[in-house]
């Protein structure tokens, strides 16, 4: 058998990294005056961090989510898959992907390596709002900051 690695070796969110995306895109959102459910999981989709400003609508929680995990599996921000390709992994997934502005990946060192989501506003504030969330873990991650390792 030829030499080869059982194991593979994937750099993810930590929740403390999740934390610091977490404070700035409230931060936005109260900025903004748009209240927002914010939604920060790992390369795996898995939830690290969630928090619903006041105000924002109880039932933006879910598609946050789904935001969130649509941008780490696909890679790419929410919004962009067209039409016709959207309903089909929404079918497939179980609803899973979603096709919605306000889901960026968070990429470091060419790697996705978690996303956030952001429900309850219009699309611009659901945006701005993940831009400031993601903007704030990349620039603390390359920072090598040391709560966002």
């Amino acid at each position: 058998m030829p030499n080869v690695e059982l194991l593979q070796t994937s750099k993810q969110l930590t929740y403390a990294a999740a934390t610091i995306g977490l404070a700035a895109a409230v931060a936005k959102s109260h900025d903004l005056g748009a209240p927002e459910c914010i939604a920060i999981v790992d390369a795996a989709g898995h939830l690290l961090a969630y928090a619903r400003v006041e105000g924002a609508a109880t039932l933006a929680r879910d598609p946050a989510i789904a935001k969130a995990t649509t941008a780490a599996a696909l890679g790419m921000p929410g919004g962009g898959i067209p039409f016709e390709f959207g309903v089909n992994l929404g079918i497939a997934s179980r609803d899973a992907i979603v096709n919605l502005g306000g889901g960026l990946p968070i990429i470091h060192e060419g790697r996705v390596v978690g996303a956030i989501g952001v429900g309850s506003g219009s699309t611009e504030q659901d945006v701005a709002v993940a831009e400031a969330g993601r903007d704030a873990v990349v620039a603390a991650l390359a920072a090598d900051h040391p709560i966002a390792r």
